[in-house]
């Protein structure tokens, strides 16, 4: 895969990367009305301006997102919405908290790894509501499902979620470390799959990698989902934002549970407009127009909870349970408790 388009390698980094980006901030009003509230006066949509930090480059895990700003959902808030992919990939999480962007969407696990390092974020919505990573394997490879991965050579991107994966699918099938080994190929992790370096790969998305590789090889790939190796369901990509700006500025509250109002509406339309969507992705990403028209049709299910939460609505139960999976996989020290980083306050419906 060329370096210009997403490798899924890098949605679970580790965070804590500085980079020097500007501040953007929704106002200045920071009177005592309750968070989500909106405007100390008459409750009208206040005009605010939100500027979002991508974990990767635009693809279509960003469907809704650039549905709601190409057919106006956030015009209809009274909000100047601004995504941005930083230079920093890896940095989404630090940038809210230094207020250099007002949201940002990211990965589930990384909440955990900024509750221990005491980042004033907090989880407000989700984007992508089940995982979509998994062991992803070339249709000829010695590897057919997890019950065949003995033996195997399994590419990884070094990242902490990757052993604590491979560890789970060794338990679930009774191996030992030496029974299936990994390499870290860093973000190659498709490269290393068409080469043939590895037989399988941790880290890759089935909706997206899953069809480029099919579009490179002309045969769909092995995959295996997350819930199939034993790995408890999680969000796979969430909106963030700063939790004190949250507590102590209404209009910044305000405008985040507008943006929120907006993502839900966008999401139901994208939903119900296939071509739209399409069309949508075409627009913002690099993807090829081929890639484009498959991939698109295939995330705008995964748009909505396996379990029928509403749309953006958490399930903080399971982020309890994803929370002890990575406890007692020695990913995190100790146990975090998901309502201080994740909240349904600011959505509707939830």
């Amino acid at each position: 895969m060329s370096s210009n388009k997403r490798n899924t390698g890098s949605r679970l980094l580790a965070l804590f990367m500085a980079a020097g980006l500007l501040l953007a901030a929704c106002g200045d009003d920071t009177t005592d009305t309750p968070p989500g509230t909106g405007s100390p006066s008459d409750g009208a949509k206040e005009p605010a301006t939100l500027k979002v930090a991508l974990d990767w480059f635009p693809n279509p895990d960003h469907v809704a997102l650039y549905y709601a700003l190409d057919n106006g959902f956030f015009d209809d808030q009274n909000l100047t919405v601004e995504f941005k992919t930083p230079s920093d990939v890896t940095a989404g999480l630090k940038l809210v908290a230094r207020n250099q962007f007002d949201l940002s969407i990211f990965y589930q696990g990384d909440m955990f790894f900024a509750a221990q390092e005491g980042l004033p974020v907090i989880a407000v919505g989700s984007l992508i509501p089940q995982p979509l990573n998994s062991l992803m394997a070339l249709s000829d490879s010695k590897v057919q499902g997890v019950d065949t991965v003995k033996g195997a050579t399994i590419g990884v991107a070094g990242l902490p979620f990757d052993d604590a994966i491979l560890d789970t699918i060794r338990k679930s099938q009774g191996l030992s470390k030496d029974d299936v080994k990994s390499v870290n190929v860093g973000f190659d992790l498709v490269p290393a799959l068409l080469s043939k370096q590895v037989d399988a790969a941790i880290g890759t998305y089935f909706n997206i990698e899953g069809i480029h590789i099919e579009s490179e090889t002309g045969q769909p790939p092995v995959i295996v989902k997350m819930e199939e190796l034993g790995v408890p369901t999680y969000d796979e990509l969430i909106v963030v934002g700063n939790s004190e700006r949250l507590q102590s500025d209404a209009a910044y509250a305000d405008a985040v549970s507008r943006f929120l109002a907006a993502l839900v509406d966008a999401t139901a339309a994208a939903q119900a407009d296939e071509p739209g969507s399409i069309a949508s992705m075409k627009a913002n990403t690099e993807y090829t127009d081929e890639e484009i028209g498959a991939m698109v049709p295939d995330t705008l299910p995964l748009l909505s909870s396996t379990e029928g939460l509403p749309t953006g609505c958490f399930s903080l139960d399971n982020w309890g349970i994803f929370g002890d999976w990575m406890v007692s996989e020695g990913v995190i020290d100790e146990a975090v408790d998901p309502t201080t980083i994740a909240t349904n306050d600011y959505l509707p419906g939830c």
